[in-house]
């Protein structure tokens, strides 16, 4: 199952800083910042659970994340995933001369990951590196 035409927003969260405090490559910073918040309704059109891990797509890139449901809705079409590098794959690098991305506002598809995994930090930096 597949949703098209959401806008993705990503921004800093109090989970993903506190988890920060431990590590960057800890298990606790992959479950703060490896997730994608969907609206409760469109979380029902996926036809999955929480947690399963969804592929994220923009036209800058793709990434694999947890799904959870916003608790703070409803914001129907929008998603959020929290900064950190598994967002980092998707924004869009050009900073229009301000030295900073656009981290807000972006096209995105989501697909239900029927296989595979969420890769911590040091795996998706590798991935990286190697492609």
């Amino acid at each position: 199952m597949s949703l098209n035409n959401l806008i993705l927003l990503t921004g800093r969260t109090i989970n993903q800083g506190v988890a920060l405090e431990g590590g960057k490559t800890t298990k606790e910073n992959v479950r703060a910042a490896a997730i994608c918040t969907f609206d409760k309704d469109d979380f029902k059109k996926l036809d999955c659970l929480v947690g399963t891990p969804v592929k994220v797509i923009t036209d800058h890139g793709e990434v694999v994340v947890y799904s959870t449901i916003s608790e703070e809705g409803p914001h129907p079409g929008i998603i959020f995933i929290p900064m950190g590098p598994w967002a980092n794959q998707l924004v869009n690098p050009d900073s229009q001369a301000c030295g900073t991305p656009t981290y807000k506002g972006m096209k995105a598809k989501v697909e239900v990951m029927r296989s595979g995994r969420v890769l911590d930090a040091l795996e998706l930096m590798k991935r990286l590196r190697e492609a």
